[in-house]
C-alpha cells in the first residue's frame, strides 16, 4: 500500500490558478486524488481543469467577498482536505502602512480561510480523519524588513493552525502549516519587481539549495494531505531551501 495514494481523496484548494495553489492541484491528481480549485481567474481554471480531467472541478470566487465564501461552502459535498494557498504580498514599511493595505491582505491570507473553515466544520461538510494544510511563509517566523503586514497575517495562520489542530484531532482532521522561503511564483515576480537585479540575485545567493519552484513546496503539501503524514498535526513545516538554516 502506497501511504501517499490521495484515491478517493477530494480535496478544496484555494489559489489554484496559479503558483503553488496550480501545482498543488496537478500534484493531487499524480497521487490519485481529486481536487475542487478555487481563485478569481476562471481562464486559468480552465486551463487547469483541461490538463487534469473533468473529475476534477473549479469554484470561481473572490475570498475577500464573503457572499462568494458562504457560495463555495453551498456550492461543494463532502470534502477530505483543504488547502489555503490564496494570498497576496506587498512590501510595505510600517509608515507607508494603511488600513486599505492591511484589510486587503488580511482578508485574502487570513479572515477567508477562518471563514471557510468555520462554514466547512458547521455544515459537516468535511469528513473525518481529514488534512488541513496551510501556506504560510518565513515570512511569519522572521523580522524581514517591509514585509510588516504581510508577516502578521501569515504568522496568524500558523498560530491558527495549532489551534485548530487541538480543536478537530476528535475528528482525527489534523492541521499543518508549510513556510516557503522566496519561491518563484507570479506572486512574489510582483513583489519585488521594484528590486534590482542584482539585489535579487544576491538575496538568491543567501539560499543554499537557491530560490524554490511551486513544485517543491506542492509535493510536500501532498505529503501532509496523505496517510503518510498521518501522526503529524499541528507543525509548521519550513521549506526554505536551507535559508533559515544560515546566519
Amino acid at each position: 500500500m502506497n501511504p501517499f495514494d490521495l484515491s478517493g481523496k477530494k480535496i478544496l484548494v484555494t489559489g489554484a490558478s496559479s503558483g503553488i495553489g496550480f501545482e498543488t492541484c496537478r500534484a493531487i491528481v499524480r497521487q490519485g486524488g481529486t481536487f475542487i480549485a478555487v481563485a478569481r481567474r476562471v481562464d486559468f481554471l480552465e486551463k487547469l481543469i483541461e490538463e487534469c480531467g473533468n473529475q476534477n472541478s473549479f469554484i470561481a470566487a473572490d475570498l475577500s467577498q464573503m457572499d462568494d465564501i458562504k457560495a463555495i461552502v453551498d456550492a461543494i459535498e463532502n470534502i477530505d482536505g483543504i488547502v489555503h494557498s490564496a494570498g497576496i504580498v506587498s512590501l510595505a514599511p510600517v509608515k507607508f502602512y494603511s488600513e486599505q493595505l492591511m484589510n486587503e491582505m488580511r482578508s485574502i491570507n487570513f479572515d477567508s480561510i477562518t471563514y471557510l473553515v468555520n462554514l466547512i466544520f458547521k455544515k459537516k461538510k468535511i469528513n473525518k480523519g481529514s488534512s488541513i494544510v496551510l501556506v504560510s511563509s518565513v515570512a511569519g517566523l522572521f523580522g524581514m524588513k517591509g514585509n510588516g503586514i504581510y508577516a502578521a497575517t501569515k504568522g496568524a495562520l500558523i498560530a491558527i493552525s495549532k489551534v485548530w489542530a487541538n480543536e478537530f484531532a476528535v475528528s482525527k482532521t489534523r492541521v499543518n502549516c508549510v513556510s516557503p522561503g522566496m519561491v518563484k511564483t507570479e506572486i512574489t515576480s510582483k513583489s519585488i519587481e521594484n528590486l534590482s537585479l542584482e539585489v535579487i540575485q544576491e538575496d538568491e545567493k543567501k539560499y543554499p539549495l537557491g530560490y524554490g519552484t511551486p513544485e517543491q513546496v506542492a509535493d510536500p503539501i501532498v505529503f501532509l494531505l496523505s496517510d503518510a503524514s498521518s501522526w503529524i498535526t499541528g507543525q509548521n513545516l519550513v521549506l526554505d531551501g536551507g535559508r533559515t538554516s544560515t546566519i
